[in-house]
């Protein structure tokens, strides 16, 4: 899949058709609007601008944080002020992003970063992906699917000894559970074979 991919986005189109040039403009504008998209949303976590998130996603859309479905805007508030009354503080970093068109108003993409999560009592250091799948919805890009998972979020003073086991999934009051990534991507368990 990920070769695909690589084929698919690191070509350059013939910039000398003035339609493959208008294409190829309007995808970048696309692109990066997506990307404002990503950035932006994780500013509003980041500051629990609660109207700010929600205005990132499309109206029938679905937050999905490790199977835990939030499905329309009202479930999707929800787990966002759920998480926002948790965390005194976030701070999300988005890292790697690609997003690929699959449509006039589709695309899809992932998102990888860092976040530090800061509750009462420790600070969580967590890895993470989105899978994406975005929409044009009245004029501007939003999310219609937004899946995250967890290479691992442990307690800042369990970083080190967190990262160097299988269970890395640590949340506070939550017994540590196996991580979503890398052991659940099909070409890193086979290279461990």
């Amino acid at each position: 899949m990920l070769s695909a991919l690589l084929d698919r986005q690191c070509r350059v189109p013939d910039l000398d058709d003035p339609a493959a040039l208008r294409e190829a403009v309007r995808g970048l504008l696309d692109r990066e609007a997506i990307r404002d998209l990503v950035a932006l949303y994780a500013r509003a976590v980041d500051d629990h601008d609660i109207e700010a998130v929600i205005s990132t996603f499309a109206t029938h859309s679905v937050f999905d944080r490790r199977g835990d479905e939030a499905v329309g805007l009202d479930e999707i508030r929800e787990s966002f002020e759920s998480a926002m009354h948790t965390y005194q503080a976030m701070l999300h970093t988005p890292e790697s992003h690609i997003v690929t068109l699959t449509g006039p108003d589709q695309a899809t993409g992932w998102a990888s970063g860092h976040a530090e999560l800061v509750t009462r009592r420790t600070t969580i250091i967590a890895a993470y992906r989105y899978d994406d799948a975005y929409c044009r919805e009245d004029g501007r890009w939003r999310f219609s699917l937004r899946r995250v998972r967890f290479m691992y979020a442990v307690p800042a003073g369990e970083y080190a000894s967190g990262l160097s086991s299988p269970n890395r999934m640590r949340w506070p009051g939550t017994e540590p559970a196996p991580a979503d990534y890398p052991e659940g991507i099909e070409t890193w368990t086979a290279s461990r074979r």
